[in-house]
């Protein structure tokens, strides 16, 4: 190998071109991370409130469904919809400018 060859392969091994195991990297990293913070965190649940029907349908002694009021079990930032202790599941349909959501509830799975 020649002097100017050897100068050549440090250079290539110093420089900073990232690639695409960089940012497969970084993105794990991110992820331990939030995963860690999200686990540290004295209340790590979603928690958002909604009601919904009792399940099987109940009614009271006037004859009004009865409706139960839950939070949700899954973790905070979880991308699908809000599942409450009784496996029932809440989906936002609707969002208005002012912030209020309006959602459906259905037994999780489906109709059963």
């Amino acid at each position: 190998m020649g002097e100017g060859e050897e100068d050549m392969i440090l250079w290539r091994r110093d420089d900073n071109l990232r690639g695409a195991d960089d940012y497969i990297a970084e993105i794990a990293l991110a992820r331990r991370a939030r995963e860690r913070s999200l686990a540290d965190a004295s209340s790590s649940l979603c928690g958002r409130r909604f009601t919904h029907p009792r399940w099987p349908a109940q009614v009271n002694e006037r004859g009004y469904l009865v409706v139960e009021t839950c939070g949700c079990l899954r973790l905070i930032g979880h991308d699908d919809g809000c599942v409450c202790e009784h496996d029932i599941e809440r989906r936002a349909y609707r969002v208005d400018d002012d912030g209020r959501e309006h959602y459906a509830t259905r037994p999780l799975g489906g109709t059963r």
